[in-house]
């Protein structure tokens, strides 16, 4: 037990200090914690069975409602958090995600009651339950170690002097600068300021369709206005539409630059976003860590969400083959059962 832990540790504390920014080392880490809840809980003397290998009535009530419990809790939680973002934020579609995720957990709660407490005897409605449970606890094992992770990656301080920090568009309000993508300016011009004005800040994003200058044009002229950072130590990249050109296009102003010479970056992002924007920084080969600016609290829940969204569709392939393993081995026991 103890040695399995040791190694779980060992294997994650050189996967993460090898790169930190990468989504398997986030797998790993849910691992690890599973294993070790999966230990405790194991050990908690009202859920050890006795001599005859019997649980305690008290053990089966903790076991058996531990799950609509969790769940209940979770639907409220979402669904009063959805209601301050719709409020807040505006009715958009987008706000209303983590209502979703809300309302699925709500409906597993009720499907769990049904099924446990109502005595099914039909035993496709138990094996359809356990299926639809595999799928629902393979996402939450990725959310809840995505969260993890990328909490332990926004929190892990940037031990080296970087040459050029790379400020993320977020997109504009016509010409003007939002407070999501100022957040981003403020915390960019903070790490001008902490490395000794030193560095170059280049302002990343391009135009959209509903925006009348180019993202890097605001955010230059924010920074420029607002900070009173020299023009000439900001440098716009406005061509990408997206984190991974962002990290690309950003890459090669750099490079041309340096001119051959070794370089470091940061880039700066809102702290929900840092954990996937490194993951597209290291697949640009870009040698850059993560800074994350301040985010309101009420909107992080439903962001964070938009983005574990984001790295279930880089990673689609592996997942949907996880899907039908699992539709596979549920398959096999209809066959055995039914």
């Amino acid at each position: 037990m103890i040695t399995t832990i040791l190694l779980l540790i060992a294997i994650f504390l050189l996967l993460y200090t090898t790169e930190k920014r990468r989504f398997f080392n986030a797998v790993v880490l849910g691992f690890l914690g599973l294993y070790i809840l999966s230990t405790i809980i194991s050990h908690y003397p009202l859920l050890m069975p006795n001599e005859q290998g019997i649980l305690s009535k008290m053990g089966i009530v903790i076991i058996l409602g531990s799950f609509p419990s969790i769940m209940f809790i979770l639907s409220i939680a979402t669904f009063f958090n959805s209601k301050v973002l719709l409020e807040k934020e505006g009715r958009k579609v987008r706000n209303l995600l983590l209502a979703v995720f809300g309302l699925s957990f709500f409906i597993m709660m009720i499907w769990y009651v049904f099924v446990i407490f109502t005595n099914i005897e039909h035993v496709i409605w138990h094996i359809l339950f356990f299926y639809v449970f595999l799928v629902f606890g393979y996402t939450m094992f990725l959310y809840t170690s995505v969260m993890a992770y990328a909490t332990l990656y926004h929190f892990t301080p940037i031990l080296y002097e970087p040459n050029y920090i790379i400020a993320l568009g977020s997109g504009l309000i016509g010409d003007k600068v939002p407070p999501l993508l100022a957040s981003r300016l403020d915390e960019a011009a903070k790490q001008y300021q902490k490395y000794g004005e030193r560095p170059y800040i280049i302002v990343s994003g391009g135009q959209g369709d509903d925006e009348k200058v180019s993202e890097a044009y605001a955010m230059k002229k924010y920074i420029v206005d607002v900070h009173q950072i020299p023009a000439q130590k900001v440098i716009m990249e406005d061509q990408s539409t997206n984190t991974e050109q962002n990290m690309a296009f950003s890459k090669k102003i750099m490079d041309k630059l340096a001119q051959g010479k070794k370089y470091r970056s940061l880039f700066v992002t809102n702290n929900f976003h840092v954990f996937r924007a490194s993951i597209y920084a290291n697949k640009a080969k870009l040698d850059a860590q993560g800074v994350g600016s301040k985010t309101a609290f009420y909107y992080v829940p439903n962001a964070f969400t938009r983005e574990f969204i984001g790295l279930l569709e880089m990673y689609k392939w592996i997942h949907v083959t996880v899907f039908l393993f699992i539709t596979l081995f549920i398959g096999l026991i209809l066959r055995a059962y039914v």
